[in-house]
């Protein structure tokens, strides 16, 4: 199937303006709008690309990619990383740190799951979508919980709120998956989101 570049350039020109000081300092002024906004974006953007990547390429990324295994290994590393405080920070304090997460979660997040997701069975996407459920949910009480702030560059107050915002994802995130589980309740998934068929037919 032919790809329009169209389905290149529009991610690419939304991540250059995600990238420009003006938009990139409003999203990294409040830890919320820095976790909840700016880091979710870029890895959809990244996962957007995948999407559009040609099949000629994705099967040459296969053979490295077999039942997606490399590729969720990369995911999780790197989601573990950035949902470090420090990391925050050092995003906000340090140039090379900022760069590297501009082309990191993208990359290695949004991209490594669009081209690995599909190709996993539902036992191991339910063991990894629990284990993301639970880490917002430790993380989202970490925050709350903790006297002290963890990260320099943000007041507590904000870290308590980005706390209870973590706990209540993870809530509705649970209220929706047990309501799949126990009653085949399904939305329609937007278009852009759409299981790659020929990955999804593998399975």
């Amino acid at each position: 199937m032919k790809v329009s570049r169209r389905s290149w350039y529009l991610p690419c020109l939304i991540w250059g303006l995600l990238a420009l000081p003006p938009l990139r300092h409003v999203l990294e002024l409040s830890m919320i709008t820095h976790m909840l906004v700016q880091l979710p974006l870029l890895a959809f953007l990244g996962w957007w690309l995948g999407q559009a990547f040609p099949e000629k390429l994705k099967r040459r990324i296969a053979p490295w990619n077999r039942w997606g295994i490399s590729g969720m290994v990369l995911v999780v590393a790197t989601v573990l990383y950035w949902m470090l405080p420090r990391a925050l920070d050092a995003a906000i304090s340090e140039p090379i740190f900022e760069i590297a997460k501009f082309i990191g979660i993208p990359l290695f997040i949004g991209t490594a799951l669009s081209l690995s997701w599909f190709q996993l069975n539902y036992i191991a996407r339910g063991v990894l979508m629990l284990e993301f459920w639970a880490m917002f949910m430790r993380l989202g009480w970490l925050y709350v919980v903790l006297p002290d702030r963890l990260c320099a560059n943000y007041l507590l107050g904000e870290q308590r709120i980005l706390g209870r915002a973590l706990l209540i994802i993870g809530s509705i995130w649970a209220v929706i998956w047990t309501l799949r589980i126990l009653f085949g309740v399904r939305w329609k998934k937007p278009k852009i989101l759409a299981s790659n068929p020929s990955l999804s037919e593998k399975n």
